[in-house]
């Protein structure tokens, strides 16, 4: 019998099949990601053999309609258009996104105080204009805050 309490005997089995359990989901994950790289290159491959494929053929049909001089300028021009859309989409995907806005601590706890809307129903009917003007104000000082 060893030294320790059987409760610390228990933990210690426990962390040891969780370490054992986290490091085989370690081993899997690292192999799901070996896997999706490899995928990703072989697709990347096969992106640029049809893009060659594709520009290849639109120098052979314009090179009867433009001559040998013309064909590589359409061509120059295509890869032209393409790589300005590509450095369209990776400036916008740079661009860094807004965050949401963080929900105001003042605006939850007044949300939660006015939950009983049976009150707050009775206090609008009996007093319509200072409500009304109560909620005027409210909604200028929401609308300047958040500009």
């Amino acid at each position: 019998m060893s030294g320790t309490s059987p409760a610390h005997d228990l933990i210690r089995l426990a962390l040891a099949i969780a370490e054992g359990r986290v490091a085989q989901s370690v081993r899997r994950t690292a192999g799901r990601a070996a896997y999706l790289a490899a995928t990703a290159a072989l697709v990347a491959g096969c992106a640029l053999g049809v893009v060659g494929c594709l520009l290849t053929a639109l120098w052979i049909y314009v090179l009867p309609h433009v001559g040998a001089v013309g064909a590589p300028l359409v061509v120059a021009a295509v890869l032209l258009v393409i790589g300005l859309g590509v450095l369209a989409l990776m400036h916008r995907a740079a661009r860094p996104r807004r965050a949401p806005v963080a929900a105001d601590p003042g605006r939850a706890a007044l949300l939660a105080e006015l939950s009983n809307l049976g009150e707050i129903s009775e206090l609008v009917r009996a007093q319509k204009g200072p409500a009304l003007i109560a909620a005027l104000v409210a909604g200028l000082m929401a609308g300047s805050r958040d500009r």
